[in-house]
């Protein structure tokens, strides 16, 4: 049986951003980190093939490179998985977004902080590509707008 998934206003959001945002710079580093050697890696296989023999020094060095790369994926996702246990997605490992669902004027929407922003701004509906990202500004047409409002399930997003 699937657990029912926990919707959260933007303030219990804002609360658990320290314990976010130090996991997402993890994954930050990591990922950037994780990239950069797979792309030396391809390039060294395109320019050295695998030699016939599997006993080379060469290759051994390769393949170790290949097993710490899988152990830091693993890694990866554990971070993941940290995060999800505090109720966000990791949605985008380069930047560091994460989503959280939420409600938002009786709509089923995800309440969207990324990497750099001092608190959530921003929210969407169904998948984020980063550019269908609306501003909480936007919806509630309020200059005047703290995201510490607690807006979400138990908050009228027009006061």
């Amino acid at each position: 049986m699937v657990a029912e998934e926990t919707l959260l206003t933007v303030g219990e959001v804002n609360q658990r951003l320290p314990l976010v945002k130090s996991i997402v710079k993890d994954i930050v580093g990591l990922h950037a980190d994780i990239s950069f050697r797979k792309q030396r890696l391809h390039s060294l296989r395109e320019r050295h093939p695998a030699p016939k023999s599997a006993d080379s020094v060469y290759e051994q060095e390769v393949q170790q490179m290949e097993d710490e790369l899988s152990q830091d994926e693993a890694r990866l996702e554990a971070f993941s998985d940290e995060l999800l246990q505090i109720g966000g997605t990791l949605t985008d490992a380069r930047v560091g977004r994460v989503d959280f669902p939420g409600d938002l004027s009786g709509e089923r929407v995800y309440f969207c902080w990324q990497d750099g922003e001092s608190e959530v701004l921003f929210w969407h509906a169904g998948v984020c590509d980063g550019a269908s990202r609306v501003s909480l500004f936007q919806e509630t047409g309020s200059g005047d707008f703290s995201a510490d409002s607690g807006l979400g399930c138990d908050s009228d997003p027009g006061l």
